[in-house]
């Protein structure tokens, strides 16, 4: 018998044992994998196995698992998403328990990238959504967590690789690259060994408000009743998949060799293996074809399968004996190599009937260095947020946010806005229209004397299901949405607001264009109508404004971050009456401005840096006297902190809100500072939530300072407003 013809029969035997009934096990088959030139690695999230193995939303993970491999007894290792991510790569969780940045959850051990390294086999990280390669923040758009919570398209929980400090070099950092360069790569040729491909939060089946349909309740197996807001978020990733598959399988390198494409979820819906069943689906080029394994496999195995591969040797649980290599699904069989066409998705409709919920009153009657928790209004029962609060006087003070309905006619996954009000005696609670029926959300409000202003984002019933802005005005008896200019944008958000007086109102936010960079977004009001305003776009691969405040109709400022290689520093805009213009303040690469504050022509802007040196920690930029100085606020005792608001109370006077992580709580405390003579001095907060709190809004009127925001607790996120009284 000839040497082919027995290589041919043993591979032909591999492929047989690979098609096997539920429960048996295919281990022995094999000792290992052939040899894969190229592995790519695809990540989707938070669906189980029998969320999307015959759901009719997802028809290119099911056309490519009964085309070529399903591993059905394949499971995550934790939950929630990034220890999974630190075990596909590292072969343990180690300490990494949470989705918290990455730099607070440091592993001092190898990975697959540092195997990759030290064998100087050539890899890349593809990330959707990253402005560029080498970026180094936990999220872009820049502006995430807060209260409302703002999910980011790119994520860096869903990385994993800037959890190993072996991999925090240049080099690494530099072979995390935005998805676009895959286009490039396969065009010329140019293909690493092993590619990490990530979609972000809106194509990896997760979910992600601001930027689109939140996640809902997945169908557990019955997709026939499942809720239509996940299977179009299903839908939606899957669409992308296929698309992804076919530009790999269609590029020329495929055919050459022996290459792989290996598609899994972070983690299921429940506890089976630590981080529940999920699908798992391996496509190759000349491997098995209509193939199912029933041995059971977790993320260790898909490392351990690329490392024996590579002849890397192994790490950590990739090593123990039961863990096993899924080669009966990468066994070599000869089959011709094809290009995957993707297939079409179905539509769903997702709509949210307005419900009508009673309104209560939430009352924690803590008290703590000045500060009071106040009666707040709270609608129905699920999560309430407020994000931002404008003190015209002691007796007019709106608040604004969002809140989960829980009526049984409602989408109970998506967010609709919410607005209150204080006459100097309580909140009343004042009915906000939605713009669009599956999710709305205000992120900041200006007021003046009877009228007031609230801007934020909403998605309306339409082909795209993109978000855009929404401005809505009270007009001392009602709130209604007004007109707002329409963009030749992917995406338009408008994150703040501010007023001189009732004919001269700015709005500050974001716009994405059609290639997916972001730029400036300021919006005017003239008294009759909304325009756009040009901005400058000084950074290279994309331009944020996040905050804005007026000390007159000739001096108003814009605050954001500018996105440059390897350099992602503030931004800060002004208004001199005529234009807009870049104002150059001092400092800190890796650091974002959420917040301004102008008083009597002094400026406060705060926020963090956010970078594998600095971490995150309180960043100010304060103009007085001509002058703009870089200061340290105070040290919060956390290694991570998100700096949300800040409002001038005086000369040499302001306040800074947030949120901090406390390793003696276990969670996200709120954030006080005041700045004074002195200098800059932690508040220590009450702090009503046995869970998170967060203050993302502050405002100054009549000697009184107002914090809002939210405090979790068992039941949920409960509104939050504080008041301070001098």
């Amino acid at each position: 018998m000839s040497l082919t013809l027995r290589a041919s029969l043993a591979a032909a035997a591999l492929v047989a044992a690979a098609v096997v009934p539920a429960g048996a096990s295919t281990a022995s088959a094999a000792a290992g994998p052939g040899h894969y030139d190229h592995v790519f690695v695809i990540v989707e999230e938070n669906h189980g196995f029998t969320d999307v193995i015959g759901n009719p939303a997802a028809p290119n993970l099911n056309a490519l698992a009964k085309q070529y491999g399903l591993a059905t007894d394949y499971t995550g290792v934790s939950h929630p998403s990034e220890p999974n991510y630190v075990g596909l790569l590292g072969g343990d969780t180690f300490t990494v328990t949470s989705d918290n940045a990455y730099y607070t959850q440091k592993v001092d051990k190898p990975s697959l990238i540092s195997q990759l390294d030290a064998k100087r086999l050539p890899w890349k990280a593809y990330l959707q959504s990253l402005p560029h390669a080498g970026y180094q923040g936990i999220c872009f758009p820049a502006n995430c967590n807060g209260a409302p919570d703002k999910d980011p398209l790119y994520v860096s929980k869903h990385d994993g690789i800037q959890n190993f400090t072996t991999s925090d070099n240049p080099r690494d950092w530099n072979n995390q690259v935005p998805v676009d360069q895959l286009d490039r790569d396969l065009a010329s040729g140019d293909v690493p060994a092993f590619g990490w491909v990530i979609p972000d939060e809106c194509h990896d089946q997760h979910g992600d408000p601001p930027y689109c349909l939140d996640s809902g309740n997945v169908d557990n197996g019955a997709p026939a009743t499942a809720d239509p807001q996940d299977q179009r978020l299903v839908a939606t990733g899957d669409a992308y998949l296929g698309q992804l598959v076919h530009k790999i399988t269609s590029a020329s390198f495929w055919a050459k060799g022996n290459n792989a494409v290996a598609i899994t979820y972070d983690e299921g819906d429940d506890n089976t293996g630590g981080g529940g069943q999920v699908a798992t689906v391996l496509v190759t080029s000349h491997g098995p074809r209509n193939a199912q394994d029933a041995t059971p496999y977790n993320h260790y195995s898909l490392l351990d399968t690329v490392e024996q591969n590579f002849a890397l040797g192994c790490l950590a649980h990739a090593c123990d004996a039961a863990t096993r290599p899924l080669t009966p699904l990468l066994a070599p069989t000869g089959s011709a190599a094809q290009a995957y066409r993707a297939l079409p998705v179905p539509s769903y409709a997702t709509p949210t009937p307005i419900p009508s919920e009673p309104v209560t009153t939430v009352n924690t009657p803590i008290s703590q260095n000045g500060w009071a928790v106040q009666p707040a209004p709270y609608i129905g029962t699920g999560d309430n947020t407020f994000g931002a609060v404008a003190a015209v006087s002691k007796n007019d003070v709106w608040a604004v946010g969002n809140y989960l309905p829980d009526a049984a006619t409602a989408n109970q996954d998506a967010t609709l806005t919410m607005a209150a009000h204080y006459d100097g005696t309580k909140w009343t609670s004042t009915a906000t229209p939605n713009p669009g029926p599956n999710f709305g959300t205000l992120f900041g409000v200006a007021a003046v004397p009877d009228k007031a202003w609230a801007v934020g984002v909403g998605v309306a019933l339409g082909a795209d299901f993109l978000p855009h802005s929404v401005i809505e005005a009270w007009n001392g008896s009602a709130w209604s949405v007004v007109s707002a200019p329409k963009l030749n944008a992917q995406r338009d958000i408008l994150y703040s607001a501010t007023a001189v007086n009732d004919h001269d109102v700015w709005a500050a936010g974001i716009q994405q264009n059609r290639t997916g960079t972001f730029g400036t977004l300021i919006e005017h009001f003239d008294g009759s109508s909304w325009s756009v305003v040009p901005t400058p776009n000084p950074g290279t691969f994309g331009n944020q404004l996040y905050g804005i405040s007026a000390d007159g109709p000739n001096s108003v400022y814009a605050v954001g971050q500018r996105d440059d290689a390897h350099s992602d520093t503030p931004l800060v805009l002004h208004w001199d009456g005529r234009c807009w213009s870049e104002v150059h303040v001092p400092g800190a690469d890796a650091a974002l401005l959420q917040s301004v504050s102008v008083r009597d022509g002094e400026v406060w802007a705060v926020g963090q840096t956010d970078d594998s040196t600095h971490q995150a920690v309180p960043f100010v930029e304060h103009f007085a006297h001509g002058v703009w100085t870089e200061q340290t606020a105070a040290n919060l005792g956390a290694p991570f902190s998100d700096v949300t608001a800040v409002t001038a109370t005086g000369k040499d006077n302001a306040w800074l809100a947030g949120t901090y992580y406390s390793d003696a709580a276990g969670k996200q405390v709120p954030a006080l500072a005041h700045h004074d003579a002195t200098g800059w001095h932690p508040i220590a907060a009450p702090d009503p939530g046995s869970g998170d709190t967060v203050l993302g809004g502050l405002s100054t009127a009549g000697g009184q300072v107002w914090a809002v925001g939210f405090a979790k607790t068992a039941a949920g996120r409960s509104p939050l407003i504080e008041l301070h009284q001098d």
